[in-house]
């Protein structure tokens, strides 16, 4: 199963690759409080604080294509529905600015219709605005 939108953001390439893989462009819209591994290979930590709660998620960035792809995968969450799963933003530039299509993806179809599964398609709904908020105003909405 995947959780997929296609947004359309007024920004370039560069700003908005920038956003899904680096510190500062992470820090604008996701997670206030991380460590993002910038390279292929590396991994990143992302703390939010739920309540009083500090939750972490750990990734690999598996791909990284300057202002094209960035595909993270997901080895630590105390969600399970997230292990082995994908984060990918991958762009296209326009005229207008870019068509980005934004999937997280290879959950087990065992968590459709369970909380674990519902909560992470609200979070995104959430989390893909403040990304299109923070490419194309600088200011995103993170936790």
């Amino acid at each position: 199963m995947d959780i997929k939108h296609n947004l359309i953001i007024k920004a370039s390439a560069a700003t908005i690759c920038d956003a899904v893989s680096t510190k500062d462009g992470i820090q604008g819209w996701w997670s206030k409080d991380c460590t993002v591994g910038e390279k292929e290979g590396e991994k990143s930590i992302l703390k939010f604080n739920k309540e009083g709660n500090i939750v972490e998620m750990g990734f690999e960035t598996l791909k990284l294509e300057p202002k094209k792809k960035v595909v993270w995968e997901c080895i630590e969450n105390a969600n399970p529905a997230w292990l082995q799963t994908k984060i990918s933003t991958e762009i296209s530039e326009t005229s207008e600015g870019c068509t980005v299509v934004f999937t997280h993806g290879g959950f087990d179809e065992k968590w459709k219709g369970h909380e674990a599964f519902e909560m992470t398609k609200g979070g995104w709904d959430h989390f893909v605005q403040s990304l299109v908020s923070y490419c194309e105003n600088g200011a995103g909405q993170p936790w």
